[in-house]
């Protein structure tokens, strides 16, 4: 697990040293060619083909996300994020939680400047998980116990929007749907709702000519 952070890592940090190679040029035009954002917000995770009827929970996420410009409507984009899932039973109170780096690869396609549609992949590796109960001694109420999960990764499509709010802030929704069971049995699935906010570290903007050498 810890070669698949390295690897994902490694990957985002390629990405960005080519982004940030072109700071030696001298002229750039006024269109954006890549960005380096930062996000967190919350996610909203239901189980699917589910046959004891767990309720929605929601739970924390964020991380980084590298986007470069292919032509004037499609973006290729990378994320690094921590995602937090939750379920829950209402009958005894019962909470499950699940912790996963998730790296999404995605293209956007652009309506607009500032709107986005997200469309692409998402692969996940799990961190850790909890099982939180109703119990009177404790000072929340809540007995939490770790739990090992059954399944060590995830995958699924993802769909999702991205809006600019202002100059380096974004606001974006996205919906992962998996197609790896979160049970040995195959019989139940991760639908998982994001909502982020984004701020914008770095932009890189379009080379338009090189720095001349002058003669000796």
């Amino acid at each position: 697990m810890i070669s698949f952070q390295k690897k994902a890592l490694t990957l985002m940090l390629v990405l960005c040293f080519f982004s940030l190679s072109s700071k030696a040029q001298t002229v750039y035009s006024n269109k954006e060619f890549s960005r380096l954002g930062l996000y967190v917000g919350m996610t909203s995770s239901k189980l699917y083909r589910d046959t004891i009827n767990y309720n929605s929970g929601i739970l924390a996420s964020g991380g980084f996300s590298y986007s470069m410009w292919l032509n004037d409507r499609v973006n290729i984009a990378l994320d690094l994020i921590y995602s937090g899932r939750a379920i829950k039973r209402d009958s005894p109170i019962t909470k499950y939680r699940f912790g996963y780096i998730t790296v999404p690869l995605y293209a956007q396609y652009k309506f607009s400047e500032s709107l986005r549609l997200n469309l692409g992949f998402d692969y996940s590796q799990y961190l850790n998980s909890q099982i939180a109960t109703i119990d009177g001694s404790k000072k929340s109420g809540m007995n939490v116990q770790s739990f090992r999960s059954n399944v060590d990764s995830d995958y699924g499509v993802l769909a999702g929007m991205e809006l600019d709010i202002k100059k380096d802030f974004t606001i974006g929704a996205r919906y992962s749907y998996s197609l790896n069971s979160v049970t040995n049995n195959n019989s139940s699935y991760f639908g998982v709702f994001q909502f982020s906010i984004g701020y914008v570290m770095y932009r890189s903007h379009k080379q338009i000519f090189g720095k001349k050498e002058i003669a000796q």
